[in-house]
């Protein structure tokens, strides 16, 4: 493994084993109600529309969809065959984290269906797992700078507002968003290792 993906991990499993005793502990609890509280009050017709979309677009049957897409129309299969072993992976990966904390979801009104435990965000942790890792494979094969920078941005983009559209809906904590993407980085630096390893076993 490179000394920055070490840095990197090792970094997002000492922040997600703090945040989740605090989380345990409810020391988080304030924070969450105050973040929570205040994305009710944004709450609009118009804007939840927009919301749901955009929490859709990181929802499983859209990233099957997208997955079978670049399976259909990317050449080289050993791509899109990644990013599909990478899905079902952090998917499979999260559950068992949820199961672990068994942290319910938060009280009051969902504008979503949602089932299962809150902690930490399956939705924000697949999410960004998926689309962080799409970027890493666009940085390494896509060799119009423009376009690099282009994708990334907007994938970036696209990665919070998933992330963030889960509180805005009511069916996450804050905190449930932040241990989600600190545990799929640090999932994510093995996952591209181990995907670099074999390469170069090849």
């Amino acid at each position: 493994m490179k000394k920055s993906y070490k840095i990197i991990l090792i970094t997002n499993i000492i922040l997600f084993i703090i945040l989740s005793l605090l989380v345990l502990f409810k020391v988080t609890e304030p924070l969450d109600s105050l973040i929570a509280s205040f994305a009710i009050g944004m709450r609009n017709d118009h804007l939840t529309n927009i919301v749901t979309i955009i929490t859709n677009i990181g929802g499983a049957y859209s990233l099957i969809l997208i997955t079978t897409l670049l399976l259909i129309f990317i050449k080289n299969k050993k791509v899109p065959l990644s990013i599909l072993i990478n899905l079902v992976c952090v998917f499979l990966t999260s559950q068992l984290f949820k199961l672990f904390f068994h942290r319910p979801r938060p009280d009051g009104v969902f504008l979503v269906n949602a089932g299962g435990f809150g902690y930490p965000s399956g939705h924000a942790m697949v999410s960004t797992a998926y689309f962080a890792f799409l970027i890493y494979l666009i940085m390494n094969n896509v060799k119009d700078k423009f376009m690099r920078i282009l994708l990334t941005i907007i994938l970036s983009i696209l990665t919070v507002l998933i992330s963030l559209s889960r509180i805005y809906l009511g069916v996450h904590y804050f905190t449930d968003i932040v241990g989600a993407v600190l545990l799929a980085i640090a999932y994510l630096t093995i996952f591209i290792t181990i995907i670099g390893n074999k390469k170069k076993a090849k």
